[in-house]
């Protein structure tokens, strides 16, 4: 990094207006570049830090982006800032986000109603939490993506997928590795392919071109299924239809 790192911690939470906690957040998820050690506990800091906090809270506050999308978008991101083109996508983005939050409101719950609306346990919540599946307090309302996660995974638990047989939310986390892999790719794909959308070609990406990537997915894991799920069928029904071995056979006394 060419620019002096001179800030310390206090000092940067002051310019960023960014807590203390959030920044050491940031830090582990790798959304900011690492600081110069100093000491075992000491860290110095540069203007870097500071634009890109200010960049991601303006992602996540004006834009309404996930930490998981800007994450993508800063991983191929040279610049500390986006092109006239890139921020109108990125306003179009938002307006999309802000009409489905809009429609879902008069269904908002804070977190901690919805949780006893699903029978959600404390530590259910607290692995949703910690799988990044749930940010919202208790207190605060779960936005239109979060709810809908909990009442997936009550779903999921009162099919079958319960505790007793070994399952949790925290059995969840290969879902979100494998969406972190296909988001990845996907940011790369369209970084590469696509420049300068007009306001059609993104309402064609949000409402068509998304939610058939999504559909293709989902199709390719319902095959992938039901081609093990038959793989147990015929072994079972391979092992119920089969000669018992002489030596299971009993004895044969002439």
């Amino acid at each position: 990094m060419s620019a002096a790192m001179n800030l310390r911690m206090a000092e940067l939470v002051r310019r960023s207006g960014v807590s203390r906690e959030t920044i050491h957040y940031y830090l582990r998820e790798g959304l900011l570049p690492r600081p110069q050690k100093t000491a075992r506990n000491t860290a110095l800091y540069g203007e870097e830090h500071v634009q890109r906090l200010t960049l991601i809270r303006s992602l996540r506050d004006e834009h309404l982006l996930s930490l998981k999308a800007i994450k993508g978008l800063l991983a191929d991101q040279t610049q500390l800032s986006f092109t006239p083109d890139q921020l109108a996508t990125l306003a179009r983005l938002r307006r999309h986000k802000l009409g489905n939050q809009t429609a879902d409101a008069d269904n908002s719950l804070r977190t901690e109603q919805l949780a006893d609306e699903l029978a959600l346990s404390d530590a259910e919540l607290a692995e949703l939490r910690a799988g990044h599946f749930l940010s919202a307090d208790d207190n605060e309302i779960a936005d239109q993506d979060e709810a809908e996660t909990l009442r997936l995974w009550a779903l999921l638990r009162n099919a079958g997928l319960t505790p007793a047989r070994g399952f949790s939310p925290r059995d969840m986390a290969y879902i979100n590795q494998a969406a972190d892999l296909l988001f990845q790719q996907e940011v790369t794909f369209f970084q590469q392919r696509l420049h300068n959308l007009s306001e059609k070609e993104t309402d064609a990406l949000l409402h068509t071109v998304i939610p058939a990537i999504n559909r293709l997915v989902s199709l390719r894991h319902e095959r992938k299924i039901a081609a093990l799920l038959e793989s147990y069928a015929t072994a079972s029904d391979a092992a119920a239809h089969a000669t018992p071995s002489e030596s299971s056979e009993e004895p044969h006394h002439g």
